[in-house]
């Protein structure tokens, strides 16, 4: 483990905050990249982009002010944040899930295809999260603290993959003339469900709305495959009508 990475005197230079600046940095690089390629307004690109930290901050450290009263107990408690840390990393998330709709509305941009550009720069600066936790000790085994890194690193490599190649899939695509957006978004989610829910082996909570998540996400996937599957299901329930 290695929480410091350099020691001045009284100024301390913590690995997990440089990784973070670091992943934050590089998140803003794939989303700016990926949103020029789709050809999206470039303030609207930036301007998106931080507001999402805003919005995963303010309702992260609500959500964390709400669990955690007892502990913070006062308004000045709540938003001193540096004296008081924490955020609800899960609140914050459905936060940032909300506003990434929404934003994506007021552009007038596709709701699904924002939300695969979003996913792939949030497992980018997972990673470096990731990392961050093992070098800072975040949790107490490294065991589970590499778990974590190794599935972001996985999470991450797999999402990016889905949302460059998705409409060459012959399954996913169906007889459909184009594939639907989102299926970058529906395999991290499946991802995040299955962490949560294997976590719970572990000793984690929050294991039971993972199990939920894992399983309900296929069936999303399925109902939005092509229209060959979509035909198959209709030709199913139709021999069950007439029986």
């Amino acid at each position: 483990m290695l929480p410091i990475l350099v020691s001045l005197g009284p100024v301390k230079i913590y690995a997990y905050g440089v990784l973070i600046a670091i992943g934050l940095f590089v998140a803003l690089y794939y989303w700016w990249k990926m949103g020029r390629d789709e050809h999206w307004d470039e303030i609207a690109l930036f301007d998106g982009y931080f507001l999402s930290l805003l919005v995963f901050g303010v309702v992260g450290r609500i959500g964390y002010v709400l669990t955690h009263y007892s502990d913070v107990g006062t308004l000045y408690r709540s938003i001193a944040i540096l004296s008081y840390p924490g955020i609800n990393v899960l609140v914050g998330l459905c936060g940032l899930a909300i506003f990434s709709v929404l934003f994506a509305r007021y552009q007038d941009w596709p709701e699904w295809k924002v939300s695969d550009a979003m996913v792939v720069a949030l497992s980018v600066a997972l990673v470096f999260g990731g990392l961050g936790s093992l070098f800072n000790g975040t949790n107490p085994s490294w065991q589970i603290n590499a778990g974590f890194l190794a599935w972001t690193i996985l999470t991450f490599t797999i999402v990016v993959r889905v949302r460059k190649n998705f409409r060459f899939y012959s399954w996913y695509k169906g007889e459909s003339s184009v594939a639907q957006d989102g299926l970058a978004s529906l395999v991290f989610l499946e991802f995040a469900g299955l962490y949560l829910a294997i976590g719970g082996i572990f000793g984690q909570r929050l294991w039971q709305l993972g199990l939920v998540v894992a399983l309900i996400t296929p069936y999303v996937i399925y109902r939005r495959v092509g229209r060959r599957e979509a035909g198959l299901w209709g030709k199913l329930m139709s021999v069950i009508r007439r029986k």
